[in-house]
């Protein structure tokens, strides 16, 4: 099929349901649920994602936007959590999505003139420094003066002085509208307005899902070989006991980090 999700893509996909056994289900289009869904696609598996309203309809579309490499990390001593983040942001700032992701810069108030500048600002230089190559300005010392200039909302008596440092920033929803485009141009087929209404079973273990095309009503079977995963919010609803999203059943495929 062909990547562009229009009309034409809708109609071929709803008709591939129940058609054949696929290898991998993936319910939910989310950016966990997309990203599971390119995975495996680009892994050459059959893939069908489905989700009943739109990518990126809840948490997806309601994240923070950023894209950071998580400064607070650095006083937990997770320096290998911090390098692989800073890593991540920098190939999705200058590889994977640079026409959605772009700088931000952040001020950080000090409030003590000696020990808090020393102390944070080797916080902010190792972030600065432990992810390799650099992908975003290093940060800079600036006086009260300065600091006023950038942010003249703040109080002068409440600082007295800051540090100024750059992070990254994402259309979120887009950015998970771009994966699932990704995942369709590997060959997954992605559907949306398409509401799983029951799962399939062998026994205990989850074999497949009917899955209802909310333009029509109609509910069709879908059975899939290796995997069902089931991300995010569709996850707690059908499965209350489970506090996290967790693929069902896949005894041969492993794809990776996306539970």
């Amino acid at each position: 099929m062909s990547a562009r999700l229009d009309a034409q893509y809708r109609a071929r996909a709803v008709h591939s349901l129940g058609d054949t056994e696929i290898d991998v289900l993936v319910i939910g289009g989310g950016v966990v649920g997309a990203g599971a869904a390119l995975d495996a696609a680009a892994r050459g598996l059959s893939v069908t994602l489905v989700e009943a309203r739109d990518f990126a309809a809840g948490t997806s579309s309601r994240s923070s936007k950023l894209i950071h490499g998580g400064l607070r990390y650095l006083e937990q001593l997770d320096f290998w959590l911090v390098r692989e983040a800073l890593k991540e942001r920098g190939l999705l700032l200058h590889r994977l999505a640079p026409h959605l992701v772009r700088p931000v810069s952040f001020l950080l108030p000090l409030r003590h003139r000696v020990w808090e500048r020393a102390y944070l600002g080797a916080g902010v230089a190792l972030y600065d420094t432990i992810g390799g190559a650099r992908a975003l300005p290093m940060h800079r010392h600036l006086s009260r003066t300065r600091a006023l200039e950038l942010a003249p909302a703040l109080r002068e008596d409440a600082l007295t002085g800051a540090i100024r440092y750059f992070d990254a920033q994402v259309d979120d929803a887009r950015h998970t509208m771009m994966i699932a485009r990704t995942a369709a141009r590997h060959g997954a087929t992605v559907l949306t307005r398409a509401k799983v209404t029951a799962l399939l079973r062998d026994g205990e273990r989850v074999v497949g899902a009917e899955v209802t095309d909310l333009e029509t009503g109609r509910a069709h079977p879908l059975r899939a070989r290796r995997g069902v995963s089931a991300p995010g919010g569709w996850a707690r609803e059908m499965y209350p006991k489970t506090r996290r999203a967790v693929p069902v059943h896949r005894p041969e495929y492993n794809g990776g980090a996306h539970q």
